[in-house]
């Protein structure tokens, strides 16, 4: 172990530097040869991936970075306000550019969605403030169970949705496996080798949940306007992020920037199948690729930023 553990540190190394490129391969894989992807994600891989995502956060946090969470709870308030009230009207006015009224009444479900389960893994990369970006995920995902319904109504739509389902699915996928990972790590301490495995596990299972993704998107020129209205929800939901980061440290802005920036694109169509029918759910795919590829973009160049820093005279 004491030989291996050098080279899985710089496989694990290497995995994060290179991982918006191992993003980009990927994403094409899935689109290129969707069969497989397809076969998985039927056999509920996506969630699978996302709890395997999940734990192996939690075993990146340590109890003592939770205190972080005291020291920014204003902002982490202002940032679920503003965000809970700002995201779905963007969504909403994103959307006005898809005709198709079942796509967009889809694409509206990202703006209820809460914060992406990949934000948490990206910010341990990027090494930000990873208990800042888990508490915000925890508490959008709750504001996500409680308001989604009646978000939906207010923009007009006829929704039905479980919320004691949509609470079992999420507590599978995302509160136990964290919780899980975060007890496992107070109770146990990794060598660096080990530690050296979970960023590795950690990477490929982002991936695992990426290629699923992008194994349902389907090349269609009907789907350019909702490429585009993705593009732009994207983007405005990014400007929000920073606007709410303003004046906080370099490793709180990634904090708040990611889960802002990325919502989770599993939940929203799970959202959109409920509300919509399984077909509503049909731009989440395109929207998973596209908020994937923006985040690791961000993990990469804040990443390279904070190395450039510490390597700085």
């Amino acid at each position: 172990m004491r030989e291996a553990g050098p080279a899985l540190t710089s496989a694990a190394d290497a995995s994060e530097r290179f991982l918006l490129i191992l993003v980009l391969v990927v994403a094409a894989a899935g689109v290129a040869a969707p069969a497989p992807g397809r076969a998985v994600a039927a056999g509920n891989g996506i969630n699978l991936a996302l709890a395997v995502l999940v734990f192996a956060t939690g075993l990146s946090l340590r109890l003592a970075d939770l205190a972080a969470v005291r020291l920014a709870w204003r902002r982490i308030a202002v940032v679920l306000v503003v965000s809970t009230a700002a995201l779905p009207v963007l969504a909403w006015a994103t959307s006005q550019l898809i005709g198709d009224h079942l796509l967009r009444s889809g694409m509206q479900a990202v703006g209820v969605a809460p914060a992406e389960v990949a934000t948490v893994a990206l910010c341990v990369i990027a090494g930000g403030d990873a208990a800042v970006c888990a508490t915000l995920l925890a508490a959008s995902t709750v504001i996500t169970v409680v308001a989604a319904g009646p978000i939906l109504s207010l923009l007009g739509a006829s929704v039905i949705v479980s919320p004691a389902g949509l609470l079992g699915n999420l507590a599978l996928v995302i509160a136990l496996p964290l919780a899980a990972g975060v007890a496992l790590r107070a109770a146990w301490s990794p060598g660096a080798a080990l530690d050296a495995v979970i960023r590795l596990v950690t990477v490929l299972a982002l991936l695992v949940l990426l290629w699923q993704v992008a194994s349902q998107i389907r090349l269609d020129s009907a789907y350019t306007l909702v490429i585009l209205a993705l593009v732009l929800f994207v983007a405005g939901s990014a400007a929000l992020g920073l606007v709410l980061a303003a004046g906080a440290p370099p490793a709180r802005v990634t904090a708040v920037l990611l889960p802002v920036a990325m919502r989770d694109f599993a939940v929203a169509a799970g959202i959109a199948a409920a509300a919509f029918g399984p077909a509503a759910a049909a731009p989440l795919g395109a929207y998973g690729v596209l908020v994937l590829l923006a985040g690791s973009a961000v993990t990469l160049t804040t990443r390279r930023a904070q190395d450039s820093r510490g390597s700085a005279p």
